[in-house]
């Protein structure tokens, strides 16, 4: 197996003392973990992938966080590496970005009486969303991602 510089590029930050504090949450893609930096207490979430899964896509992901997480409605990337497990497990592609602490707008939405949004909330979320498309197709016409 290659190593995580030649797969990913210079993403890999092998220094990176992140620590898994919780599950967030799960998926078809992996999982959501909160995690803390050991040297500076600061929160991040770490989207952990398996290897295994379609690399093409793994590196596209990377590649849109790098290039768009500039923007203010898209979490802060901090770096991704390759979490080495030993033989019989799959090695695990590691994403840390920032910590969003309100959670998502279906955190958002469970969590509000009735479980439905009232319309001002929904607005203000619909325009921040096509903030978001109407930065990044502005940079990039033919790329078109899921928000």
């Amino acid at each position: 197996m290659q190593n995580s510089e030649s797969r990913f590029g210079n993403d890999c930050d092998r220094s990176c003392k992140d620590v898994i504090v919780s599950l967030v949450g799960n998926g078809s893609y992996g999982e959501v973990y909160k995690g803390r930096h050991v040297k500076t207490g600061q929160l991040a979430a770490i989207k952990t992938m398996d290897v295994t899964k379609d690399q093409e896509e793994m590196k596209a992901e990377i590649n849109m966080l790098k290039k768009y997480s500039h923007h203010r409605n898209i979490a802060t990337f901090y770096g991704a590496f390759i979490k080495k497990n030993p033989p019989g497990m799959n090695d695990q592609l590691w994403l840390v970005m920032e910590f969003c602490s309100a959670g998502s707008v279906a955190d958002l939405i469970k969590n509000t009486r009735g479980n439905s949004l009232k319309e001002e909330w929904i607005a203000y979320i619909s325009r921040e969303i096509l903030r978001v498309r109407a930065s990044t197709f502005l940079l990039q016409p033919k790329q078109l991602w899921e928000i």
